[in-house]
């Protein structure tokens, strides 16, 4: 279905099928149009290191987060546009933000290393600043680290392998299987004890039963910590290429459930994010339905500000 088509222009009987090819959520979220335009506008035109730090540093802040809010001033001392830099970054819609973020670490991506270094500095600062770092938020900064260093090239995977998650080795379906208890502490919801919730704890079972198919044993839903995080991605950076997109859509497949049901928009939004970023991390592309709870900017601007 392409980009532009919207229920409307479906022919009669296709219209009738959209409720429950979509349940309750919208086949296209609106543009960004008036004030959300032009801010995005405004932000991908920014050269200026200072000022390209401070909007990679807003998107970064919690809301209500007092600490947070005082540590981005203070690495903004230097910068006096900065608060209206904020003020275009607040007059984005929350969906549209994260792809705002990528598209500017992309941009960001080109500086030299040293301002790469210091900006990673600065965000790691400014989500421990009020003591904790919600899983989002590490998944944030690996996912901006991910892209200030650039895409590594792919691990192609040989003439025997597959296109099927159950005949990965065992090494690799562990990896992912722990990658995915990360992941079911924010998808398809957020617990509110931050930890895995009842919906996270079904939707890992979901996943883990097509990477175990008829396999004994599939491991139970148990989030690694940080050092056991990382020798998961280490490991999933080898996943072959041909298999990246299927376990994206099996991600993703696996929360529609849970999101056409229930939940809210916020709370949506949050596993939404969690699996966009393990695309990001696993430099596979989105999948279409869940690109479809995202506000992309204008393609146009990202060549305009280069």
């Amino acid at each position: 279905m392409s980009a532009g088509l919207r229920v409307a222009d479906l022919p009669e009987v296709a219209r009738a099928q959209a409720p429950a090819m979509f349940g309750r959520q919208p086949l296209l979220l609106p543009p960004l149009s008036g004030e959300a335009l032009t801010a995005w506008e405004r932000l991908a035109r920014i050269r200026g290191p200072g000022e390209r730090r401070a909007a990679l540093l807003a998107m970064l802040l919690t809301p209500e987060s007092a600490r947070e809010r005082q540590a981005w001033n203070e690495e903004m001392t230097s910068v006096p546009t900065a608060v209206l830099v904020h003020t275009q970054v607040q007059l984005l819609p929350a969906e549209a933000r994260l792809p705002v973020l990528e598209r500017l670490l992309d941009i960001a991506a080109d500086v030299p290393l040293a301002e790469r270094q210091a900006l990673l500095r600065s965000a790691r600062r400014i989500m421990c600043a009020d003591g904790r770092v919600a899983p989002l938020d590490r998944l944030r900064w690996l996912m901006m680290r991910h892209r200030l260093s650039g895409h590594p090239s792919l691990h192609r995977g040989g003439l025997r392998e597959t296109n099927d998650l159950a005949g990965l080795p065992l090494a690799m379906r562990l990896a992912v299987a722990r990658f995915t208890a990360y992941l079911a502490r924010m998808a398809p919801e957020p617990a509110e004890t931050g930890l895995v919730g009842v919906s996270g704890a079904a939707w890992y079972h979901d996943v883990v039963t097509v990477l175990w198919g008829t396999a004994p044993d599939p491991p139970p839903c148990q989030p690694p910590d940080v050092d056991g995080l990382g020798r998961s991605l280490q490991t999933l950076a080898e996943l072959a290429w041909m298999r990246r997109p299927l376990l994206a859509r099996t991600w993703t497949d696996a929360a529609m459930p849970f999101w056409q049901r229930r939940g809210s928009r916020a709370d949506r939004l949050v596993g939404a994010e969690a699996l966009r970023m393990a695309c990001a991390l696993l430099n596979t592309p989105v999948p279409p339905m869940l690109g479809r709870l995202f506000i992309e900017p204008p393609l146009a601007m990202h060549t305009v500000a280069a």
